[in-house]
């Protein structure tokens, strides 16, 4: 059976993510993660200290700081704060940055850069004497291979979704390729925790679900599409360029209003990008099946599901994926 993280960003009213939190440890949820964006979310700091006093069990930390906008001295301090407040259960995810950076008109860091961080951070750590596990984003090569040498654990994206993959097909020969460069630079693949990023909207109406995930799916438009969607290039470029890290991922400003590149992408592109994991819980549910059966092939792997949209509909995807989704995966 496949583990499970929640990663929920901090978008929503106070009751809400505590209600949320509340759910995700009652169904077995193992990790709770935050996003720490600088502008499109609130901060990380202060939140995911709400989920430490509402919860007993779920391991707590960001997906993803960064080494940049938050010096790793600093974010050693709010973890190890972190760690105490929830009786040890801190985790912490880092990377390069993307939205938290580049709305501030800076690059993603150095693998370099990356890597003195974690260092920093592990060191800190091991002063007070706290064991609490460093995962690293690995995106692009040499982040990967940095990763995979000195991490605890692996975020990583590659479920092929949002590329007009299939899903699971995606989980499988990400996951493959992921262990074959663990053996290149002599880590044991099975000792690693891997946290598989899996992005849905999903609502009774469809139509909402689809609309809710086109604001992860603009981000796309700027890489040649797949075989077979070739018709929606000029489409999904347009959506790329005018994509918005103040609203990063979603398809809707806080106020509701649609999203400049949300608008611009159509019902139909935003369908075959998302790989099936937008629509009513019946249609979502054969893509979850297939990709849980293929997570479930790695003990060490977790699926970190990300429901999209904004505050109350970003929940009301998580309560969907976990009353009408779960039971039946797990039965």
């Amino acid at each position: 059976m496949a583990k499970l993280d929640a990663d929920i960003w901090q978008d929503l009213t106070y009751a809400d993510w505590v209600a949320v939190a509340k759910e995700a440890e009652d169904n077995g949820f193992e990790n709770f993660w935050l996003i720490d964006s600088t502008d499109a979310y609130d901060d990380y700091c202060a939140w995911d200290s709400l989920v430490a006093v509402n919860t007993s069990r779920m391991g707590i930390g960001p997906n993803v700081t960064n080494p940049l906008t938050r010096h790793p001295r600093v974010t050693a301090n709010h973890m190890l704060t972190l760690h105490d407040i929830s009786k040890g259960r801190a985790i912490l995810g880092i990377g390069a940055g993307d939205n938290a950076v580049r709305s501030m008109g800076e690059k993603p860091a150095t693998a370099h850069v990356l890597r003195e961080a974690v260092k920093i951070i592990r060191a800190k750590f091991k002063e007070r004497k706290a064991e609490i596990p460093i995962h690293v984003a690995a995106v692009g090569p040499l982040n990967t291979r940095m990763a995979l040498q000195l991490a605890d654990g692996i975020i990583f994206g590659g479920s092929g979704a949002g590329r007009g993959h299939d899903p699971a097909e995606g989980v499988l020969a990400g996951l493959e390729s992921l262990k074959a460069k663990a053996k290149e630079v002599g880590r044991d693949f099975s000792t690693l925790e891997v946290s598989l990023g899996v992005s849905f909207a999903i609502s009774h109406n469809r139509k909402e679900a689809i609309e809710e995930i086109k604001g992860s799916l603009a981000r796309t438009g700027l890489r040649p599409l797949p075989p077979g969607l070739e018709r929606f290039q000029e489409e999904a470029r347009r959506a790329g360029e005018a994509y918005d890290y103040f609203d990063h991922m979603r398809s809707h400003t806080r106020d509701g209003q649609l999203s400049r590149h949300a608008k611009l992408m159509s019902d139909e592109l935003a369908e075959a990008l998302s790989g099936g994991m937008a629509g009513t819980p019946q249609e979502v549910l054969p893509i979850m099946r297939s990709v849980w059966q293929a997570a479930s092939q790695f003990p060490n792997v977790s699926l970190a599901f990300r429901p999209r949209g904004v505050g109350a509909r970003r929940k009301r995807s998580f309560d969907l994926l976990v009353k009408e989704i779960l039971p039946q995966l797990r039965s």
